[in-house]
């Protein structure tokens, strides 16, 4: 048995090894409104929302480093706590640019061509890295500016469902995506993650 699975795997891999590709429009729409909606739930103070809808294969690596789900929810909680008690709240948040789409998890389809059943080799489920920039309002000793974080989110829906659930860009790694997706490139990209100041004449103009 052990023999088939590589067999199976290595065969996968040599066809699915160079994982970008393009997805219908209505894919890359659904991944992006679902990022958006993720965004303004966590703008409106709904910051569990983003542990909710985690990659649940990634939450389940989190929670096994930290000692379980609980310690997990402790320390997003005690991070939130720290963001109120240094006056820092998210203000907004957008996707932009055009994310980058692979196709990861592999499977098989059986086809019926000329009367027989067939099996075809192929990838089951979605995955986009999706630009976004988030805004944070810092106040301190009655000063008050702004902080523009540019990241992305990884998007991840079964093909067949789009039924998004996501990985927070900030601190992943290639090796972190391989793990979870060993189709994915080695030599894959990542989107850049930048963070800044923002001038207040910048926010004046808008």
């Amino acid at each position: 048995m052990r023999a088939i699975g590589v067999g199976f795997f290595t065969i996968f891999f040599s066809v699915a090894s160079f994982a970008q590709t393009t997805a219908p429009l209505e894919v890359v729409n659904s991944a992006v409104a679902a990022v958006n909606d993720l965004g303004r739930q966590v703008v409106l103070g709904k910051m569990k929302t983003s542990l909710e809808r985690m990659y649940p294969q990634w939450k389940e690596r989190l929670s096994r480093r930290l000692g379980g789900e609980q310690q997990l929810e402790k320390q997003f909680d005690d991070a939130l706590a720290e963001m109120m008690k240094q006056g820092t709240s998210m203000v907004s948040f957008k996707t932009y640019g055009f994310p980058k789409v692979y196709e990861v998890f592999p499977g098989k389809k059986t086809e019926i061509v000329d009367g027989k059943e067939v099996e075809t080799l192929i990838n089951t489920k979605w995955l986009l890295l999706i630009p976004t920039e988030v805004r944070y309002r810092v106040i301190q000793q009655q000063e008050s500016f702004v902080i523009e974080s540019k990241g992305y989110q990884v998007a991840i829906a079964t093909k067949n469902k789009l039924e998004w659930t996501f990985i927070d860009g900030a601190g992943l790694t290639v090796q972190d995506l391989r793990s979870l997706f060993i189709s994915l490139p080695v030599d894959m990209e990542l989107p850049e993650i930048q963070r800044r100041v923002v001038p207040k004449e910048e926010l004046l103009k808008q």
